[in-house]
């Protein structure tokens, strides 16, 4: 049945596109249909439904399947040291500030919003944990969000297969990395030494109240605001400013950009942003 399926009519694609609005703020533009199609047909398989309407009018109402609906529809591919130019001058900003000791401080609180499956936390934590390394007595932490609970669960356990740490260098392999066969597959672990400095919790950027997060030397959200609307992005965008320590930084994705100077930021390089004033 599923292989012979009419395609999601338009009417209900606006239904959809109405909930998810509502409930996660995101954007479901009439032009990804097919991939919203895609990714609807792994619910149907899993609750046994016939058709995109007969799933629609069932999961709209029932309020366990929303929640995987929003998970369905909300996760994003993502990598390890994806944009690696971003974690270089992160780590060369680090590296200035602590030797200039020009915060003044030890520890530095970092925000992955829209973390997905936890490649870019860890990320993050690899280039932390080497600093810490190289500097004793710098200690950092990591908030990391997501909205989708599918993504989160497997953020916080940290397993990964081996096809997908090929862009963390080999150095950081050796020493982040846990080997895990099993007889399916290769798998790795990321070390506790990371994984306790991460905290994995849900986040709704629409939302969610902003000043329970705290203040940050460092936000990354990348490749998430484009899912949002104009008025969308300048709220949120507006919200990290404000969750952002002077001198801070904010990353967005490479195919997102901002006015940087009506934030109060400054941008050293393209896609990073830099507080400067409140």
């Amino acid at each position: 049945m599923i292989g012979h399926m009419e395609p999601l009519k338009k009417s209900d694609h606006r239904r959809l596109a109405v909930f998810i609005d509502e409930a996660a703020g995101i954007q479901l533009p009439e032009h990804k249909r097919s991939l919203i199609e895609s990714r609807l047909r792994k619910r149907l398989v899993v609750t046994g439904k016939d058709n995109f309407r007969e799933y629609l009018d069932w999961a709209l109402t029932d309020r366990s399947e929303q929640v995987m609906l929003i998970d369905v529809l909300t996760t994003n591919k993502t990598d390890f040291f994806r944009e690696s130019n971003h974690f270089d001058f992160l780590q060369g900003y680090l590296s200035e500030q602590i030797q200039n000791n020009s915060s003044r401080r030890s520890h530095y609180r970092f925000w992955s919003a829209g973390c997905s499956t936890g490649e870019e936390p860890y990320t993050l934590a690899i280039v932390l944990e080497n600093l810490k390394h190289d500097y004793p007595g710098f200690q950092y932490s990591i908030e990391a969000t997501d909205i989708a609970p599918s993504v989160l669960d497997t953020a916080r356990r940290g397993v990964y297969s081996h096809d997908l740490v090929h862009p963390i260098p080999m150095a950081d392999r050796k020493r982040y990395l846990l080997r895990k066969k099993t007889r399916q597959m290769d798998l790795v672990r990321i070390v506790p030494e990371l994984r306790k400095n991460i905290r994995f919790t849900s986040f709704n950027l629409i939302t969610g109240d902003f000043n329970l997060m705290g203040k940050f030397d460092g936000i990354f959200c990348r490749n998430v605001m484009i899912y949002f609307s104009p008025v969308q992005r300048e709220q949120i965008i507006e919200n990290f400013a404000a969750a952002i320590e002077m001198g801070g930084l904010f990353f967005i994705g490479h195919s997102e950009g901002l006015s940087a100077r009506q934030f109060g930021f400054d941008s050293p390089i393209p896609t990073v942003y830099r507080k400067i004033s409140l």
